[in-house]
């Protein structure tokens, strides 16, 4: 039995099915597809990790020059600078000297009322003394002025003369001495004045 002979169209068609197959099925061009996924594949593993290393790389930098500076600035802070505690002790100086002046003129000012008011009761004494410290930037100048202006003489029995008291004993007037007076014409003087004034505004203020 002889067979078909086939058509010159068909045999075209025929060889150009074969090579179509025969170059889709070639080993080599399956092997280099295969070996370019997995290069693709490491490639993007290898890229991956890249960013993971620069990440912890540029922590660890950011880490490292965060300590520097905090051990630069310590040892800057624990370095001796002379110029730095010379201005240190000469602004405390002054400001120490500062509040002892303050503190020694308000109470040069409560000392000035409360001499004026001898011839007061103890009371009112202390009172004045308080107002003299309170008032004292007006106490004190004026005070000042009716001594080298006015050629005016201020009493003066004490610190803060509240008591005739004599202490005895050194230990006894460096506690108590600065609150002891020694009475004087001029203090006796000075109360009967006061009396005389209240005993003067009382029989004015009492009925007819």
């Amino acid at each position: 039995m002889s067979l078909p002979t086939l058509s010159p169209l068909t045999s075209l068609s025929n060889k150009v099915q074969y090579l179509i197959a025969k170059n889709a099925s070639d080993p080599e061009a399956e092997a280099y597809a295969k070996q370019q996924a997995i290069q693709a594949a490491q490639d993007a593993a290898v890229k991956k990790q890249k960013e993971v290393n620069d990440k912890k790389a540029a922590a660890l930098a950011a880490d490292q020059a965060a300590k520097n500076a905090s051990a630069a600035s310590l040892a800057e802070r624990s370095k001796f600078n002379s110029k730095q505690l010379v201005t240190q002790i000469s602004n405390g100086i002054l400001t120490a000297v500062g509040i002892l002046v303050g503190l020694c003129f308000v109470l040069y000012g409560g000392h000035i009322a409360v001499n004026q008011a001898i011839g007061y009761r103890v009371p009112f004494r202390i009172f004045t003394f308080l107002y003299g410290v309170i008032f004292s930037i007006w106490v004190v100048p004026k005070a000042l002025y009716d001594i080298y202006w006015k050629g005016i003489k201020l009493p003066y029995y004490g610190f803060l003369p509240i008591s005739t008291y004599v202490p005895n004993g050194d230990i006894e007037s460096l506690f108590i001495g600065a609150f002891c007076y020694t009475e004087d014409s001029s203090a006796t003087a000075a109360r009967a004045a006061v009396e005389e004034l209240y005993s003067s505004a009382f029989k004015k203020s009492a009925p007819v």
